[in-house]
């Protein structure tokens, strides 16, 4: 009788748990955003990091903040948490979308929930008390993010609290952590810029956003001059060009009342949006061009004709919709777009 052959021995099952005891399965300090100058955008989501290894950490609820540097360059992203238990009593607002389909601009309460404040200490409460200590006046953002959309701030990465530090090693996880992953650092904004406020209507996205920063154009080697046939006269030297004048900006209104008549209001209003839609052909937030084109008039026609414009054009549905129509565009939406 041949020999039974035997079955292969089956290999060894993969091991699928955490390798917590590697530096690597660690978040660290590459998730924060690099110091600088940026105009800061801000959408209330869930997020999980994707580890150093490839598996998704924690999901979790905070504010994910979308950063162009004002210099011009691709835009950074910066995840502030609400804190880890916030999860299961809070959620985005779905009746107040944002703009680019990630998230919302307001935060909802989830009914019979555990808990009906938001945690102190948190990474999103410490960048928002950093705002107010840097002059963001108290009221202006209550209950919609989207008031601070644009604005433009310096940020800096600091040590936490010392507070916040205590806080977490009342559970016992803290001083493992830390030492695992080191200081423990957080974004935070130590100066918002006078020309980078939504609420006075500065701000905004900034030129060049999500393009690379222009490379200064190459100095061309000046030619040698040509020279003169014997014998001929020498050429004269051409007289210099004149500097080209200036386009000069339009008077402000001759009278104290103009925010009051109607046609110098349209014409501000007009002027306005016209500005901010020659650089964005193919359209842009409703909130980027009340910022922008509140900017333009007031530089170009005083406080109060950009106060009105900004009234009666830019802020309601059928004002904003009759200004733009008559350059060629509607409004979808948050969005001004082409018609």
């Amino acid at each position: 009788m041949p020999p039974v052959k035997k079955a292969p021995a089956a290999a060894p099952a993969a091991d699928t748990r955490v390798n917590f005891g590697d530096l690597a399965s660690y978040g660290g300090g590459s998730f924060l955003l690099p110091e600088g100058d940026y105009a800061v955008y801000h959408d209330v989501r869930h997020h999980a990091y994707t580890k150093q290894d490839g598996t998704q950490g924690q999901q979790m609820l905070g504010v994910m903040l979308t950063c162009y540097p004002l210099a011009g360059g691709d835009p950074h992203e910066q995840f502030l948490s609400l804190g880890r238990k916030s999860i299961a009593s809070f959620a985005p607002d779905a009746d107040n979308p944002a703009d680019n389909g990630f998230g919302s601009k307001s935060l909802k309460p989830i009914p019979g929930a555990p808990a009906a404040t938001l945690s102190g200490m948190t990474n999103f409460n410490l960048y928002l008390k950093s705002l107010y200590d840097c002059g963001l006046p108290e009221g202006i953002f209550t209950n919609d993010v989207s008031v601070l959309d644009g604005i433009w701030v310096h940020t800096q990465n600091v040590p936490a609290p010392e507070t916040r530090k205590n806080l977490g090693a009342q559970t016992g996880e803290a001083a493992q952590e830390q030492q695992n992953r080191g200081p423990d650092m957080i974004c935070v904004v130590t100066e918002i810029k006078d020309d980078g406020k939504p609420w006075e209507g500065t701000g905004g996205m900034p030129e060049g956003a999500g393009e690379a920063p222009a490379a200064p154009a190459p100095k061309a080697a000046p030619k040698p001059a040509a020279k003169p046939a014997t014998g001929a006269a020498k050429p004269t030297a051409a007289a210099p060009k004149p500097a080209p004048a200036k386009a000069a900006k339009p008077a402000p209104a001759p009278h104290a009342g103009a925010a009051e008549d109607g046609a110098d209001v349209l014409e501000a209003a007009l002027a306005g949006a016209t500005d901010v839609l020659a650089k964005f052909s193919k359209g842009t937030t409703r909130l980027m061009l009340r910022t922008q084109a509140f900017k333009h008039i007031k530089e170009t026609y005083g406080d109060a004709l950009a106060s009105a414009s900004v009234e009666q054009f830019f802020s309601n549905d059928e004002g904003l919709e009759a200004l733009v129509s008559q350059l060629g565009y509607t409004v979808s939406g948050q969005q001004v777009v082409p018609a």
